[in-house]
């Protein structure tokens, strides 16, 4: 299926893998583009020599004092992303200098247009159904439509989109494209540890809250979704990292379960492939 995002972005179906920070995998971003989306690698991790397909990288503001290196880092990235602050054109500035294409994702019409403002290529509006760091304060339905009233550039819907009906409906709704984050937590490329994988596939939206306990103990006050039960444990252990129970985690079960509320859509592991044919299965 032909979209502006596509079109633009090079790749062959209108979804982009979230970067899904500490547990993104090199080989969950390959499978991904190789499947036909855009796959993104969080920012700790380097672009792969051979890439797959088009490939990204992921950046959160809180965790980058500059801009400056930027382009040496992504250079051969089809897509720079920032997430959690304002847009900014020296961010844009920084992406398009590595040559790469610029988004970022808000959570508000306003802050889009800021983004089309600076620059930004194509923008990802963030619905409160998301998972991990949650920016929009209000449905992804709302958000889109005034996101799309307001901005002339591609759109990117993002927030607890869990089925190919669901796809279908932002589609058809005019956004240009799907960003996914839970529903490849589930992949087996990902890097998940085994206890927070399990929780996923057994518990409910109903299990999940928003939460602003994990803070990086003060640096980062921001609102996440987790699985309950992991608040729970980290509460008890005093942990307020934002860190995720990676695969190598000694103390999975006291550090935050993010999960969006696609969380009900997350069934049983599948490989990433999968995961990327059964959403897009109803785009023609």
């Amino acid at each position: 299926m032909r979209t502006r995002f596509t079109d633009l972005v090079g790749c062959k179906l209108p979804l982009q893998l979230a970067a899904l920070g500490g547990v993104g995998t090199e080989e969950l971003a390959q499978a991904v583009a190789a499947a036909g989306g855009l796959g993104m690698l969080p920012m700790g991790l380097g672009l792969p020599s051979h890439p797959a397909g088009t490939l990204g990288m992921g950046f959160l503001l809180p965790y980058l004092p500059t801009f400056e290196g930027i382009a040496e880092r992504t250079r051969g990235a089809r897509v720079v992303e920032f997430f959690w602050g304002e847009p900014v054109a020296a961010g844009v500035a920084a992406g398009h200098e590595a040559g790469a294409l610029v988004s970022w994702q808000v959570g508000s019409a306003s802050e889009a247009a800021l983004a089309e403002q600076a620059g930004c290529d194509f923008v990802v509006i963030q619905g409160i159904e998301a998972g991990g760091h949650v920016r929009g304060a209000g449905p992804l339905d709302e958000l889109l439509r005034n996101t799309l009233a307001n901005v002339s550039i591609p759109v990117v819907a993002a927030g607890g989109i869990g089925t190919p009906k669901r796809v279908r409906e932002l589609i058809d709704a005019g956004a240009d494209a799907v960003r996914i984050g839970t529903r490849f937590l589930g992949a087996r490329e990902a890097g998940v540890h085994p206890e927070y994988l399990a929780a996923l596939i057994a518990r409910t939206a109903g299990d999940t809250v928003l939460t602003d306990y994990f803070d990086d103990d003060g640096d980062w006050p921001a609102t996440v979704r987790v699985v309950r039960t992991s608040l729970e444990g980290a509460r008890s252990a005093g942990n307020r990292s934002t860190m995720p129970a990676a695969s190598g985690s000694d103390r999975p079960g006291v550090m935050p379960w993010y999960a969006g509320l696609s969380i009900d859509h997350v069934h049983r592991v599948q490989s990433a492939a999968e995961i990327v044919a059964e959403l897009t299965a109803l785009l023609d």
